[in-house]
């Protein structure tokens, strides 16, 4: 795929249906915490078989962060439909919080390819889902919890995000929350499914505490995101 255009107008497409799960899969887990530098790949699972993979790269310091996402379809998925997807954020930073002031998205469903991006003004406060889903997937000080509510939005679509702490055990750290839909969305997918329950692990690693594992509760069943 090309580089991502941020520079290039809005641009927002309607998915095919089993595109927009695949999608959505790969934004399960959505919290924040901080960033230096890392590359990663992590499996996720629908019912317990490996739907896809994600490669994440991740560059954050005082002048500003690159987040990148990589996403295809592997196992079964990638035997009916070769589907990718490139996410990218760019921003600044404020103390250990991103603030997220570019974000594009390249898609290939395997059928048909497309592009988009959105730009956020200083004071915008939302983030965008590549930002949030980083974070998810990032070491975090064992001081700075996983308390969060925060709006995300990808050109197109409005949740709210809201997840808390919910047991210290030892070196385990569990978090706790869900996605609301807010807009975006069709009055049937709104009545169906108006929120997504959702729990993000961690353990204790000397003074820092690292991601273990993802889960969310889905139409289509329970999803995991675990690093490979």
């Amino acid at each position: 795929m090309a580089a991502i255009d941020f520079a290039a107008p809005c641009r927002f497409r309607i998915l095919e249906p089993r595109f927009m799960v695949l999608r959505a899969l790969a934004l399960a887990a959505l919290v924040m915490a901080p960033v230096q530098a890392q590359a990663a790949d992590y499996l996720i699972k629908l019912r317990g078989i490996t739907v896809g993979t994600l490669s994440v790269k991740a560059r954050a310091g005082g002048s500003g962060f690159d987040y990148e996402t990589r996403f295809r379809t592997t196992g079964v998925a990638g035997a009916v439909r070769n589907v990718r997807f490139v996410m990218r954020s760019l921003g600044a930073m404020a103390g250990h919080l991103p603030v997220p002031r570019a974000y594009g998205e390249q898609m290939n469903t395997g059928a048909r390819e497309s592009a988009a991006s959105i730009k956020f003004s200083a004071d915008d406060g939302r983030w965008d889902p590549n930002t949030a889903l980083v974070f998810a997937f990032s070491d975090r000080p064992r001081a700075a919890g996983c308390t969060i509510k925060r709006t995300l939005y990808d050109g197109e679509r409005t949740n709210d995000l809201s997840l808390a702490e919910v047991r210290r055990s030892g070196a385990a750290l569990s978090c706790a929350g869900s996605m609301t839909r807010v807009a975006g969305y069709t009055a049937e997918q709104m009545a169906k499914r108006p929120h997504h329950n959702l729990s993000v692990d961690y353990v204790l690693a000397g003074d820092t505490y690292r991601f273990t594992g993802a889960r969310v509760q889905t139409d289509y069943g329970s999803v995991t995101i675990t690093p490979r």
